[in-house]
């Protein structure tokens, strides 16, 4: 009795859900009726086509958008290069160097040298032949411009030291002759950069490091020649270092010349 009462009272709940079913299920495959609509008035195409329009005007920069010229594009390839490690720095500045030699020969230094001495002839013949010393012995020319500026920061040709050291580069008498040097004569402009440079070059080839081969060409090996004599590749280093920068520096004034 409780069984069939049960039954009889679930019939009409399951026949109202059958009803409710068959009816969501008409609702989903009955095709859609479109009612027809009304086109967008003309005031209101008007008003979006305004709206657009000042949206346009207020997204645009006020300001012009400048582009970058090439010394600019140059001192920021100078930034990015202070940023990376001091070894690729370093490479990537010797790359640059080279390439501003070849392009411009000696004219960057004799730049550089006129700001010392006021003889443009002398700058020039220094140049020239630290130019053409670094090619031969494959030296960069900032390092050999290094050595001669601090061993003869005055420009002064014919200077000898109370230890013998003779010219621009302060080469000893007893190297006068040793290498293919157009002249032996140690007084000499071309002369002595000639000799200094096979000095430098055979120290740095016997000692594989810029360092050591500084030591040695300033005669500092046990540190009794000259006193505080081991400071004297940092000063060579820091003088390379600012005759490159003078370099990149000639470069970025002078890029426009080549375009």
């Amino acid at each position: 009795m409780g069984s069939a009462s049960c039954c009889a009272g679930r019939g009409p709940a399951v026949l109202s859900f059958k009803t409710s079913e068959a009816r969501i299920s008409s609702d989903l495959t009955a095709p859609a009726v479109r009612r027809p609509g009304r086109a967008p008035s003309q005031g209101f195409v008007v008003a979006l086509a305004l709206c657009g329009l000042a949206g346009s005007f207020v997204l645009t920069p006020r300001e012009r958008l400048e582009t970058r010229t090439l010394p600019a594009l140059f001192a920021l390839r100078a930034r990015e290069m202070s940023k990376q490690s001091p070894a690729a720095a370093a490479l990537d500045s010797a790359a640059l160097e080279h390439q501003i030699v070849s392009r411009y020969e000696s004219r960057p230094l004799a730049s550089l040298l006129e700001r010392r001495v006021k003889d443009m002839g002398l700058a020039d013949r220094i140049a020239r032949a630290i130019v053409k010393e670094s090619g031969r012995l494959q030296v960069a020319p900032s390092l050999l411009m290094g050595v001669l500026l601090t061993e003869n920061p005055r420009l002064d040709a014919e200077t000898v030291s109370s230890q013998g050291a003779i010219g621009l580069m302060q080469v000893m008498n007893f190297h006068a002759g040793e290498f293919d040097c157009e002249s032996d004569d140690l007084l000499q402009v071309e002369a002595n950069i000639c000799h200094g440079a096979h000095v430098f070059r055979n120290y740095l080839t016997r000692t594989g490091n810029v360092r050591r081969a500084l030591l040695r060409y300033n005669g500092c090996v046990a540190s009794t020649n000259t006193p505080n004599c081991h400071r004297y590749p940092a000063k060579v280093m820091r003088e390379a270092n600012q005759v490159r920068r003078q370099l990149l520096l000639y470069q970025a004034s002078h890029i426009d010349e080549t375009e």
